[in-house]
């Protein structure tokens, strides 16, 4: 699960980004850090300021319809990290954003409209009375609205300011011979350099000179040679001076971080993108770029404030402080009694210490809230199994199997799990489940193709 994660990590992203409105009607799925009848205190505070928790409810509600109904709990803080995170980074956006863009009236009540057509409603009233009657307040709603907006405005300002010039269309090839500096002997780098361009300048074979006296490890046996490059992939006086030459030409001495180089230009050409306009790629390519350093320079001086417990445990257990970890869930559990979901979170921080009766246990009190969740069972069986426990780990599934139902995917994992533990009887009946729900879903289908087709006659 992981992997299917990290690969899908470039959407998941664009979250941030991205319209999200219509989550702020939604609050957690099943599985999170919240849950029962939770006693709402300090969540973050980003410079010195709470953030509102219904963006980390609507932005992990937007995260969460991602990815399958049931995930382990390893997977689930991931998830959750990650919507902390970016409820952090919307927090630094929408702070930046009030300083420099305003939402009219007009633009809000638009985007109220929207969302009520969007939601099949006949009208903003209606969707007012929709949501007094969820107990959602409708001035909050419309502040909700409003920062979505804010932040959305900003983001496509910056987005607006990355303008395409005719050199980020090209890729160039250069050589180049680079001085490193040295310390209290700049005078004297930079003589040798003059000498060496001196060299160049006077028709001595440039890949010959950068073979013998330039200090770059990476190009050095290759006479320099840096392949192709595009606008913004070097540092930016090298860049500038490279795109600014002729096919053979060579660069006066130029000075970076790294050093004195002398720049030779072998090659221009059109840059080529698979499947892609080269323009439009190139101008996502500097929107993005845009973008990140604007994300860069407001974390940078952030001053980030963990307080809720449970957050603040995820981010100890994602350092690797595990002991702290179980403190704060521990924290989290007093103050919300009747979340399971902690208690596995505490249990996976116990069985990573090797304590796994205490593991056990938090399993069972997850188990005594959650009765009906067969996936908690799965992973009580799990720790069982990894104890060398084969009988409990085989009732613990043989309970997930009882009530999982119509769930194909716990089916299905049951189906490896009892193999794995030689218990064959079982993973035959987990087969005879999954083909019961194929036969139940085949007919369900027929009903409803048969409904379709009476519709239309």
């Amino acid at each position: 699960m992981l992997r299917y994660l990290r690969k899908n990590m470039k959407i998941i992203m664009l979250v941030v980004a991205a319209a999200f409105i219509l989550t702020i009607f939604y609050g957690l799925g099943s599985q999170s850090l919240k849950g029962g009848e939770e006693k709402q205190s300090g969540f973050v505070k980003v410079n010195g300021r709470e953030i509102d928790s219904s963006h980390y409810s609507s932005i992990y509600n937007r995260l969460r319809n991602n990815f399958p109904a049931i995930l382990s709990p390893t997977d689930l803080l991931y998830l959750q990290s990650m919507a902390v995170s970016q409820t952090i980074d919307f927090t630094l956006m929408l702070q930046d954003a009030k300083k420099n863009v305003g939402v009219s009236g007009s633009e809000l009540n638009q985007a109220l409209e929207d969302i009520a057509r969007s939601q099949k409603m006949a009208s903003v009233d209606q969707l007012k009375r929709v949501l007094q009657n969820s107990n959602r307040d409708w001035n909050e709603f419309k502040k909700s609205v409003r920062d979505e907006l804010v932040v959305q405005k900003m983001v496509m300002k910056k987005r607006q300011e990355a303008q395409v010039k005719p050199e980020d269309l090209r890729e160039i090839r250069c050589r180049h011979i680079l001085l490193r500096h040295q310390k209290g002997k700049d005078r004297e780098v930079k003589e040798r350099a003059q000498k060496i361009y001196e060299m160049v300048k006077k028709g001595d074979n440039f890949a010959a000179l950068a073979g013998k006296y330039s200090e770059d490890p990476g190009s050095k046996s290759k006479g320099g040679d840096l392949g192709y490059f595009t606008t913004g992939s070097m540092v930016k006086p090298f860049s500038d001076a490279a795109f600014k030459l002729k096919i053979g030409e060579i660069s006066p001495i130029v000075k970076t971080d790294y050093g004195y180089h002398i720049i030779k230009l072998e090659d221009s050409r059109l840059r080529k993108i698979k499947g892609k306009d080269v323009e439009a790629a190139v101008a996502e390519e500097k929107q993005q770029k845009i973008f990140s350093e604007w994300m860069y320079n407001l974390k940078k001086d952030a001053k980030i404030e963990i307080e809720d417990p449970a957050l603040k445990a995820l981010d100890l257990r994602l350092k690797g402080k595990l002991n702290e970890a179980g403190f704060e869930y521990q924290k989290a559990i007093k103050a919300n009694p009747r979340n399971p979901y902690l208690h596995v979170f505490l249990a996976t921080v116990y069985e990573e210490l090797k304590k796994n009766e205490l593991a056990v246990a938090e399993y069972r009190k997850a188990i005594d809230l959650q009765s009906a969740d067969p996936s908690l069972y799965v992973l009580l069986g799990d720790l069982y199994k990894k104890m060398g426990n084969k009988d409990l780990a085989i009732s613990s599934y043989r309970r997930a199997s009882m009530i999982a139902g119509d769930s194909r995917l716990i089916h299905e994992q049951l189906v490896d799990k009892f193999k794995k533990l030689g218990a064959t009887n079982y993973q035959r009946e987990e087969l005879q489940q999954i083909i019961r729900i194929n036969k139940k879903e085949a007919f369900e289908k027929e009903l409803i193709d048969k409904q379709q087709k009476l519709k239309t006659k």
